[in-house]
């Protein structure tokens, strides 16, 4: 006599709507919809701005703006010089100040390499200038 697999599984109402939705959605589809529903689930943790608190940080981004056009034209001690400032102005602001904070640690790094690079600069034409002499 032979069992059949029903007989010999106790199956639960559980396992059996499992095996239907397995035969209904493909893994991927059940895969992408968890990770949707992950990413939505994320919003709830954002911080949301008061319309007062947006429009302070749409001024400092133009505020922001300024010291990175400094930057760029590579006046890098003006540009930490000011971000400083608006740092302490923004101070209470948190959203504006770590971005400020991050910007004075990046500018802080390219200003050590570049005084690094000085002395070794200078040292070189120095040596040259006493091999001609």
């Amino acid at each position: 006599m032979k069992k059949t697999m029903l007989k010999n599984v106790d199956w639960g109402g559980l396992t059996i709507v499992n095996l239907l939705g397995v035969l209904a959605f493909p893994p991927y589809f059940i895969y992408l919809m968890s990770l949707a529903a992950l990413t939505a689930s994320g919003f709830l943790w954002t911080t949301h701005l008061s319309e007062a608190d947006q429009g302070r940080f749409i001024d400092f981004e133009k505020e922001f703006r300024k010291g990175y056009k400094m930057e760029k034209a590579g006046q890098l001690k003006e540009a930490r010089v000011f971000y400083e400032k608006l740092k302490n102005q923004y101070a209470n602001h948190p959203q504006a100040n770590h971005l400020v904070t991050l910007q004075i640690e990046k500018l802080s790094v390219k200003l050590a390499k570049s005084l690094k690079k000085l002395p070794a600069k200078k040292s070189s034409s120095a040596k040259t200038k006493r091999h001609r002499s």
